[in-house]
């Protein structure tokens, strides 16, 4: 690949194209840009990393010397794999696959900050974000962008972080032993703060000679976001973006096309999740930029050295991952119909199944009265048939250790108002219980307030929830009540929570993804029947789901 560092710190898709006319400097070959984002462990389905390997080196690369290969976050956490080896063989794959830019998503925080730095130290390409940043010095962690050269021009690379990555990885991962947030992600003053530091690194880059600026975000264009850090908003409240590879919301976007600043069309393109898709940005001879997918069925052979590296590291623990725990008749599900994640705003029957674990086995380390677990923190369903080991680390790949608290029914209560406030939107804060249940008004407006960090303040006005029983009586906003979850939603303020008045009581005993496996492995065929439809924890008001 003919690709000069000059900057550099430690199916049926593929028809629908967009061309973007640019007045810059024009390459003498088409310069392709390979990109792939919230690939979460997806290292062999659908396309995968030896199909992609394939697509690039013997397909694209047949059609012009100027290549480049990008991924636009999420890609150490969501599988097996990844859990197991907190996030290092997805880092040997990744180097085997010769990535030229990277930006870290807010899953690349999930195995704390430690983790994190050897990630940045190991990737040979290592990471850019133009706002990921100290809080006491205000200097960036990573470098703001990244040019590569292709014969004559230069093509400049800003890496976006979501300022989400806080709340949705491990908020704790960013603070002091204090207790006080030590970096920040430019989140502040609704959104300006983060378009300033984009607009910034736009304007060193052009300045240091780039002739095509690209961005590569994680923010994502709609769903469970903050509006505000939105890749739609980056590219209307900013100009000197050519294009914007995306991510963090798993959409399949060819082409969106808006308006920067300046009325210059700009692209904004994502390509779904776990390499469904391989996005592709082309800048051709005659400077015009077109963004389009690459299907499954047009990648149908797969470099042999990614597939034999995979397979030797899948040897290493597979052998586990298929020893039978338990089986269902029925699908256990987090998607609705239409594939959307219906467990970041609805019930289902996993979430009763894994809420109920949580809470019977916690009776092995000093017993609880509630369980919750956040809708974000399940992640696959479990299929009809055998239930086995590695299903349930796909279903639970988080290492946050499981704790019991003790806590007032107020914080309860706010915190399941905190839980319902995106309704009907989705949220991966969405809480799923055992042991209580309650009934929430959609028509009433959310009056839960948030910091700068999406971090819970109060609740100022009518709230949405009502009626919340536990164990059948009930919620005493005064009485202490035990609480059952993980470390993630009750110690360190994922999704935003945080729970006033909260006394430790028994600290990470155990993995959530162990005491699952313990209660799955007590339950017959016929216990499972229990849970085959999601069991009313949560009323609706007589409200359509």
């Amino acid at each position: 690949m003919l690709v000069k560092t000059l900057k550099i710190k430690k199916n049926f898709l593929n028809s629908y194209n967009i061309l973007i006319s640019s007045f810059e400097k024009t390459p003498d070959e088409d310069i392709i840009i390979l990109y792939t984002n919230d690939v979460h462990c997806g290292i062999n389905e659908s396309i995968g990393y030896a199909g992609l390997s394939y697509y690039r080196d013997k397909v694209v690369s047949k059609k012009t010397p100027y290549v480049a290969l990008v991924d636009a976050g999420d890609h150490v956490q969501g599988g097996t794999i990844g859990s197991i080896s907190k996030g290092k063989y997805i880092m040997d794959i990744m180097n085997a696959m010769n990535y030229d830019v990277v930006t870290p998503g807010n899953h690349e925080f999930d195995y704390g900050m430690e983790q994190f730095q050897y990630f940045a130290k190991n990737l040979s390409c290592s990471y850019i974000s133009c706002n990921f940043r100290s809080s006491e010095t205000g200097n960036l962690i990573l470098e703001p962008y990244k040019i590569l050269e292709f014969g004559e021009v230069k093509v400049a690379f800003v890496g976006i972080s979501t300022p989400d990555s806080i709340a949705k990885s491990v908020p704790s991962a960013f603070m002091n032993k204090e207790g006080d947030f030590i970096f920040s992600f430019d989140g502040g003053n609704a959104g300006e703060k983060l378009r300033t530091s984009v607009q910034k690194a736009v304007n060193d880059a052009r300045a240091e000679g780039a002739d095509y600026v690209i961005a590569v975000g994680h923010l994502g264009e709609k769903g469970d976001i903050t509006k505000e850090w939105s890749s739609p908003d980056i590219v209307k409240h900013t100009n000197g973006i050519d294009a914007f590879i995306d991510g963090h919301t798993h959409e399949v976007t060819p082409s969106l096309i808006l308006q920067n600043k300046e009325g210059k069309f700009v692209p904004i393109t994502q390509s779904g999740s776990k390499l469904n898709y391989i996005g592709q940005v082309t800048i051709g001879k005659d400077g015009q930029i077109k963004t389009e997918l690459i299907g499954p069925d047009q990648v149908t052979f797969r470099d042999e050295r990614i597939y034999k590296l995979i397979e030797k590291i899948e040897l290493n623990y597979k052998e586990k991952l298929n020893e039978k725990i338990g089986e269902v008749r029925f699908d256990l599900n987090i998607l609705d119909k239409d594939g959307n994640r219906l467990i970041r705003k609805n019930e289902t029957n996993l979430t009763n199944l894994i809420t109920d674990a949580l809470l019977i086995e916690s009776k092995n380390y000093g017993g609880a009265d509630i369980a919750l677990c956040n809708g974000g923190n399940i992640r696959a369903s479990i299929r009809a048939g055998d239930i086995t080991y590695g299903d349930i680390l796909k279903v639970l790949p988080f290492t946050n250790g499981a704790c019991i608290v003790e806590m007032p029914g107020q914080a309860i209560l706010d915190a399941l108002e905190m839980s319902v406030r995106k309704y009907p939107e989705s949220n991966g804060g969405f809480l799923h219980t055992a042991g209580l249940t309650y009934t929430f008004n959609p028509n009433i407006p959310s009056s839960v307030e948030l910091d700068d960090k999406n971090m819970f303040i109060a609740v100022s006005g009518e709230r949405r929830v009502n009626n919340v029983l536990i164990n059948g009586e009930p919620i005493d906003l005064e009485k202490r009540y035990k609480v059952i979850a993980d470390s993630y939603i009750l110690l360190e303020r994922g999704d935003g929570f945080i729970f006033e008045g909260l006394t430790e009581i028994n600290l990470n005993f155990a993995l959530p993804n162990e005491l699952f496996i313990n209660y799955i492995k007590k339950l017959s065929i016929d216990d499972m029947e229990k849970y085959r439809k999601p069991q009313g924890r949560i009323i609706y008001n007589d409200m359509e789901r």
